[in-house]
């Protein structure tokens, strides 16, 4: 769990890194993000990582840190406007998604009541979870065709099921490496840098 202070600190260094990016509509972003949604208070997933409070920001800013840290280990050149963009916002259409719930379980054959996290909004509009975040970002600002690939398929093998989609990720990853370290840098945040809360 985040404790309020470093739930202050992670939205003051995503704020800090956004604001550093030089593009048109970014202001109008942050203004949407802290006004109109529940992104900085939002959990990444349900049950699978950071499940919690914050947590949806927490591993935004993991995935910042080990994506720079993939193309650094690699030589891989790629604006920090890029790494910020692709890292902080790929998954932006998971806020005022979540809703708490209480729920009941029985402990030593008493009854009591817990929170969890639960995904019972309906997915609008009914396209997958990277490609709603692309059209999100888009109605702010413009991404680059490597940004937008890099959110496209952040989740790797596990994004998509048809031929098509898994003919078009070898060809990404090879023609485009940031794209294949884009989903490890994802990855590793959620299987390593972060935890499941009961």
């Amino acid at each position: 769990m985040y404790k309020p202070e470093q739930q202050n600190e992670n939205k003051e260094t995503f704020l800090r890194l956004l604001r550093s990016v030089d593009r048109k509509g970014i202001e109008n972003l942050i203004d949407y993000l802290e006004t109109k949604t529940d992104f900085f208070t939002a959990p990444a997933s349900t049950r699978y990582h950071n499940n919690c409070l914050g947590g949806l920001l927490a591993h935004t800013l993991n995935v910042y840190e080990n994506f720079k840290a993939q193309l650094q280990l690699r030589e891989i050149d790629l604006p920090e406007e890029s790494i910020i963009l692709t890292s902080l916002l790929h998954d932006i259409c998971k806020c005022n998604y979540y809703v708490l719930e209480q729920r009941n379980r029985k402990v030593n054959g008493k009854w009591e009541q817990y929170d969890v996290w639960s995904n019972t909004k309906a997915v609008s509009p009914p396209l997958p979870h990277s490609y709603r975040s692309i059209r999100m970002i888009g109605t702010f600002l413009r991404l680059t065709p490597s940004e937008e690939l890099c959110i496209y398929y952040h989740m790797g093998p596990y994004g998509g099921e048809d031929y098509e989609y898994r003919n078009l990720l070898q060809k990404v990853n090879t023609d485009y490496p940031e794209t294949l370290l884009f989903y490890i840098a994802d990855l590793s945040a959620t299987y390593l840098d972060e935890v499941m809360y009961e």
